[in-house]
């Protein structure tokens, strides 16, 4: 599917003329939320997805004639139906979804590609649209005015990556309004075999992947061809370049008992989004030569049975989305 950090990217890479879709209201339950976003292209091709297919056809569709007009489009799918006899065969979804279509002309590209510089940079950005007039938007940097509309709320009263999408009244006009947030950077200690489906699937649900390993011959585009960086060089060393930030995760795979304890000794002194380690409960007591504190994740993932690299992958990850969402994880199946 891809975070918006990266389905921007994909249409800048791709140069084509294209069109928005955002899902701006859901009553009920769907399967995006509001804030979920997808680009249809002049060719035909599509990046991103807002349903499981029960959208992206009609709405496809309804873009043909938008293709460089600066034009936009409310769309209102009711898919509560379970027959076919509404827009479309029934979804049974029980919920109705409103889907703005906004035409990528060559002024809002300009704001992508404002927007894109800013993610970046690790700034959060405010989208804003008017859904009344076409020509009412911005995009405002959390450190940077952008246009004439005002902004709802400060940046300051969220948590890192909390959802934040809706509409909203001001001085007479409807508005859409969402905050945007930069990919979240992860920080992986370890470059072994078990490491690599971990990085590629982290990738896919948008974070940056930042490789860190002591072994040259590991931390390479083959093994990692997803990874953003490459940290090479004794722990200690690597330590000391990292500037970690509130926004970032960290995940520590090294299989190394004296790297593993470097690494723990620089993380406790740090405000993480995340921070995990690999191994069993008692292996992190050794470590740390006392009970594991509360900001780490050890033994990491969450408790699904996985085995294998590819099953622990998904537990980790499962365990990372539960954290940066503030939702409360489930450590038992018969829980779920």
């Amino acid at each position: 599917m891809g975070s918006i950090p990266q389905l921007v990217e994909k249409l800048i890479e791709s140069g084509q003329a294209a069109v928005l879709a955002k899902v701006i209201h859901v009553e009920g339950s769907a399967y995006r939320k509001e804030g979920a976003w997808m680009f249809f292209l002049e060719d035909g091709s599509r990046i991103g997805m807002l349903s499981g297919g029960c959208l992206e056809n009609d709405l496809q569709s309804r873009t043909k004639e938008m293709f460089r007009t600066g034009s936009v489009k409310i769309c209102e799918f009711d898919l509560r139906a379970e027959d076919d006899l509404g827009w479309g065969r029934g979804a049974g979804c029980n919920g109705v979804v409103t889907v703005m279509l906004r035409d990528v002309d060559a002024i809002f590209n300009e704001s992508l590609g404002f927007l894109s510089e800013q993610l970046k940079q690790g700034r959060p950005v405010q989208f804003v649209q008017s859904l009344e007039n076409e020509y009412g938007f911005c995009f405002a940097s959390s450190s940077e005015k952008r246009g004439t509309l005002t902004k709802f709320f400060s940046i300051a009263e969220m948590h890192p990556f909390q959802h934040s999408a809706g509409r909203k009244w001001i001085k007479d006009e409807f508005f859409y309004h969402q905050w945007i947030w930069p990919a979240p950077s992860l920080y992986l200690f370890g470059a072994g075999a078990d490491a690599r489906p971990f990085a590629a699937l982290a990738t896919s649900v948008g974070y940056s992947v930042n490789v860190c390993d002591w072994r040259e011959s590991n931390c390479t585009q083959e093994h990692f061809p997803t990874a953003v960086s490459f940290n090479i060089g004794p722990i200690h060393e690597l330590l000391n370049r990292i500037t970690f930030t509130e926004l970032d995760s960290v995940v520590i795979m090294t299989h190394d008992f004296q790297a593993d304890q470097q690494i723990l000794q620089t993380l406790q002194n740090q405000k993480l989004l995340y921070a995990g380690l690999l191994g069993s409960k008692k292996r992190t007591e050794r470590l740390l030569d006392h009970p594991i504190p509360e900001w780490l994740h050890s033994p990491i993932g969450l408790s699904i049975g996985a085995d294998g690299p590819e099953e622990i992958a998904v537990s980790i990850i499962a365990e990372m989305i539960a954290v940066r969402k503030r939702r409360t994880i489930c450590t038992s199946l018969a829980s779920i």
